[in-house]
């Protein structure tokens, strides 16, 4: 079976590049000497999870709570929550995964979030115990306490103290770094931010509290932080299919794009448009992760995904979007009809696979498989 069989618009990985991308992380991370904790929220699928701890990741990092649900029920035993869980139905749903996850460990930065997990471990009984990891903030202004602050210490005590709680350590998403300019100040970001968190968990350690994990998280900056003196973790996502934005950032190479949006070309309104049938529902509306990013939705996909006229258009913009139409601008000269396909790379991929119900999988050009997409739409 190939693509031309398969209805549009759909999300299509490419089984070997797949494998590459997790096996070049994997080799990395070993390389180094840290430990590697992909976060699955990208792919969403048990299956790309499997290849994942298969290659040598220590367990999977997951957004929320349904998330880990859907990771356990496949049988991931080691996982992070990388969200602070407030409320009654979030602890009571926690103290659930505790029983049947033998390491699980959520993020917090704030002491009445661990005391709600521990009274909920602690009325649970059974000697429930979950890790626990600190979020500092690195630069990116979202959440975390400060580093190397009395307000990071004050928390580790606390944890610390806490029945049901095992403070693992400190982690960061040093997502702010995607501003940088160029390689240099990428580097440069990384860098600065692995140093905050490495000095923010000495500051515990002063305090007299172990503090054995450092984790980053960013695919844009683990060729940096993998290896910085003090890391002991990465938890990158996106590098597993990688989209526009790792691509403009240097992390990824063309050939390294493992996920596309197969669209249908359904009308030509000008000489300059083609809109296919693949618009913000299935690219999303995000815009590249990147400085001064382009006002696009997306792009052909280099020639290596030829897909019906992707050969010929590759590069050209999905320059507007509605929900069910993109846009496509054709240059002079350019030549796509009605009925031809485009494989569209979207500017950021995690986003993109939350919109599919199913993968569809190829290798060596061929259709050999169709993946639920597990984990779509745990927000919860």
């Amino acid at each position: 079976m190939t693509l031309d069989a398969v209805d549009t618009p759909a999300l299509v990985l490419d089984l070997d590049v797949v494998r590459a991308n997790v096996a070049a992380m994997a080799a990395l991370a070993d390389e180094r000497g840290v430990a590697l904790r992909p976060h699955a929220k990208t792919h969403k699928l048990p299956q790309v999870a499997r290849m994942q701890l298969d290659a040598g990741a220590v367990g999977l990092t997951v957004a929320k709570l349904g998330e880990a649900e859907v990771f356990a029920d496949a049988g991931v035993d080691d996982l992070l929550i990388a969200y602070p869980l407030v409320g009654e139905l979030k602890l009571a749903r926690l103290v659930a995964l505790a029983r049947r996850v033998p390491r699980l460990a959520v993020a917090l930065d704030a002491i009445p979030v661990a005391e709600g997990i521990s009274a909920a471990l602690s009325a649970a009984g059974a000697g429930l115990e979950v890790g626990v990891r600190i979020e500092v903030d690195s630069g990116m202004r979202r959440l975390g306490v400060a580093p190397r602050s009395g307000e990071l210490v004050a928390l580790a005590r606390a944890v610390d103290a806490l029945p049901g709680l095992r403070l693992e350590g400190v982690m960061t998403h040093e997502g702010h770094a995607y501003q940088s300019s160029d390689e240099a100040s990428l580097a440069q970001a990384a860098a600065d931010a692995c140093e905050l968190m490495v000095a923010s968990a000495e500051t515990v350690r002063a305090a007299g509290i172990a503090c054995p994990v450092v984790s980053m998280g960013s695919t844009a900056t683990a060729r940096f932080a993998a290896g910085h003196p003090g890391v002991t973790e990465i938890r990158p996502g996106t590098y597993v299919f990688n989209d526009r934005s790792q691509v403009a950032h240097g992390s990824a190479r063309e050939r390294d794009l493992a996920a596309v949006v197969v669209a249908t070309v359904v009308s030509r309104p000008s000489a300059d448009v083609a809109c296919v049938d693949a618009g913000a529902k299935a690219l999303t509306s995000d815009r590249m992760i990147v400085r001064d990013a382009a006002p696009d939705y997306g792009a052909v996909a280099p020639a290596g995904w030829a897909v019906g006229a992707t050969a010929r258009a590759a590069g050209w913009p999905v320059a507007r979007a509605s929900e069910e139409h993109g846009l496509v601008a054709v240059p002079d000269g350019g030549e796509v009809a009605v009925g031809e396909r485009l494989a569209l790379v979207p500017n950021h991929i995690c986003p993109a696979v939350n919109l599919f119900d199913a993968v569809t999988v190829v290798e060596r050009g061929r259709v050999v498989d169709r993946w639920p997409v597990a984990a779509r739409g745990r927000m919860t």
